[in-house]
């Protein structure tokens, strides 16, 4: 039996599985396989970061994720049982926090999101055999794990989000998974705890919680109740290390990333409780109730490349590293983000180089995860090498450090990854520069201010004033974006020409657009512009905004860095205007400077090295 899909996706974790939501929604066949008959029903990976929380709200997911989730408003260190240092959650995001979720439930969130949205089918209980490519396509071999049937399923694209030992990566003898196996061993269990001794284990339910003693550190977060509780226990994440660093040379070429699934039995209740104690000494707890436990190892890998022709790999098929910070699903998660929107523009033709967008994803990936292989190994390093000497001599520092608000502050945000940033300078489809003050290409879009609809047409579809964030007007957006910011001062006249323009040229380009003006300069609202043809009528009620405040630190025009040029003293009688270029996946493009028609025209060129 032959199956045709668009693409097939090897893998239904949470990587997995986003991309081919985003596939699905974009309106492509992904045809999805894992071994696993459902979801998991282990929590693993359970901390979402900020940058993932823009990026899941940005395709409507993150109220989903919210209603199962756990927040906590920061991190509380200690050191031999005493606080050590205090993190506040901080950031410039609207999720400034750390939110924890059972990876078993972000997965059946987006199977469900799947089922009810899309016509994709997640075929569980099924893995992949084989496959092989050529100029034309993908031939693969699936198989039921249960009744042993095979067929083979045609596609354009095959994705391996299927883990550190991916057949999809092993299925190509180019392919290398390169770095370096840690001999360390590791301890991970979710069960219940209960403070004793005096012990008040609710003082711990508002942070995550690091204890350290020693060369032993052990994280402690609490997870959402599995079932209530009649004392003051509740369900806690536990993890650290039980030896100190080391690195096997032995062990190089072994794949050994992960949960350890080896004939040793999982780590008992007794001994979990003991390791507990000692590592939080003098404080004391109880445990009980085992949801499930494990030893688990480290490895910092690699693959040479996250693209051999039409096979790519995502997550941790394409990079393993050590859980320090929770980056790994995160990761993947926004592994899965970049490439979904560059594979889609080239299943449906509209690339003007096809093969150079596909090419960005690993030079647009692969430093990310670089420089996250290299931050986590120095946190475990640091954390965990050494004798008691330097361990104390470490605590002591970091006690130090942490003294400092900036520090503290830096520390937080760069684990919520609101730092990561797209590299202009290797990124072959970042080509353009943003224009001097202006937000820097290769940034994500940040939040603003509302604004509101310029043009109410229906006052019985709309009875009250709509307001939206920018980042609000990209939810489930799947297209690249072109934004005229237009605002200008009550005292000047707005460029009306230039916006009628911009709409007119851009309007042949298979792209979103957005125009930005004053909310005082908006005229005639119940009527569109004699410019909108009639087949745009529908579209441009929601392309035009009115910017209500300029002035406001954190309005578009102060956003984008138009506001200082429209308030300079060299300001001219014709306002500037700013064209925005925004990626499908939020990160800005460039940002240009337009005063005039010859200027618009300019930078609307950037369109037809991206599109045709």
């Amino acid at each position: 039996m032959t199956t045709k899909a668009d693409i097939l996706v090897s893998g239904a974790g949470p990587t997995g599985l986003f991309f081919a939501y985003q596939m699905a929604q974009r309106g492509h066949s992904v045809f999805i396989v894992d071994p696993k008959p459902e979801p998991t029903d282990q929590s693993r990976a359970i901390l979402i970061t900020a940058r993932t929380m823009e990026v899941l709200d940005s395709q409507g997911l993150a109220a989903d994720i919210l209603r199962e989730a756990f927040v906590f408003s920061g991190m509380r260190m200690f050191r031999d049982g005493s606080i050590m240092a205090q993190m506040d959650a901080c950031g410039d995001t609207p999720f400034a926090h750390v939110t924890v979720l059972m990876q078993g439930k972000t997965e059946e969130l987006i199977a469900n999101r799947i089922a009810e949205d899309t016509d994709c089918k997640v075929h569980w209980g099924t893995e992949l055999v084989s496959y092989t490519q050529d100029e034309h396509g993908v031939k693969s071999v699936v198989r039921d794990i249960h009744t042993k049937q095979e067929q083979v399923v045609e596609s354009a694209y095959i994705v391996g989000a299927d883990g550190s030992h991916s057949r999809v990566r092993k299925g190509n003898s180019q392919w290398t998974y390169d770095g370096v196996a840690i001999q360390t061993k590791f301890i991970l269990a979710d069960l219940t705890l209960h403070g004793a001794d005096g012990v008040d284990i609710k003082h711990l339910m508002d942070r995550m919680n690091v204890f350290m003693a020693g060369t032993g550190v052990m994280g402690m977060i609490r997870l959402n109740p599995v079932h209530p509780t009649d004392d003051d226990s509740h369900v806690f994440r536990v993890f650290g290390n039980l030896e100190g660093y080391q690195i096997s040379e032995a062990d190089k070429d072994k794949i050994s990333h992960g949960i350890d699934k080896s004939s040793e039995a999982p780590p008992t209740l007794e001994f979990i409780e003991e390791w507990i104690n000692k590592t939080a000494a003098p404080n004391k707890f109880v445990a009980s109730d085992i949801i499930w436990a494990s030893y688990f190892r480290i490895n910092e890998r690699i693959a040479n490349g996250f693209r051999k022709g039409r096979a790519f790999v995502v997550g941790d098929a394409a990079h393993c590293h050590s859980p320090a910070g929770g980056q790994g699903m995160n990761l993947g998660l926004q592994d899965a983000h970049n490439l979904a929107w560059k594979m889609s523009d080239v299943l449906k033709g509209i690339a003007s180089d096809p093969e150079k967008l596909l090419d960005s994803y690993n030079e647009e990936r692969e430093p990310i995860a670089k420089a996250t292989i290299e931050t986590t190994s120095n946190t475990t390093k640091v954390g965990v090498y050494g004798g008691p000497l330097f361990a104390s001599i470490r605590n002591k520092l970091l006690s130090v450090a942490l003294a400092f608000p900036h520090i503290k502050e830096t520390a937080f945000k760069k684990m919520m990854q609101l730092f990561v940033a797209i590299d202009v300078n290797v990124s072959s489809i970042m080509t353009e520069t943003s224009d001097k003050g202006l937000i820097e290409a290769g940034h994500f879009l940040p939040e603003t201010a509302t604004l509101r609809k310029s043009y109410i047409i229906s006052s019985k579809r709309h009875r009250c004033i709509q307001r939206y964030s920018l980042r609000e007007l990209f939810i489930e957006n799947h297209e690249f974006t072109v934004i005229l910011v237009a605002s200008c001062l009550a005292s000047t006249k707005p460029n009306v020409h230039l916006i009628e323009k911009f709409w007119k040229d851009t309007r042949s380009k298979p792209v979103r657009r957005l125009v930005i003006q004053s909310a005082h300069h908006s005229r005639a609202m119940g009527k569109l512009p004699e410019y909108i043809l009639e087949e745009e009528a529908s579209t441009a009620e929601d392309a035009f905004y009115s910017e209500e405040n300029s002035n406001l630190p954190n309005s578009v025009s102060n956003r984008v860095g138009l506001y200082p040029s429209l308030t300079s003293y060299f300001a001219g009688e014709q306002p500037s205007s700013v064209v925005l270029f925004v990626r499908p996946d939020l990160y800005v493009s460039h940002a240009k400077f337009v005063t005039n028609e010859d200027e618009l025209e300019d930078a609307l060129k950037f369109l037809s090295k991206i599109y045709k």
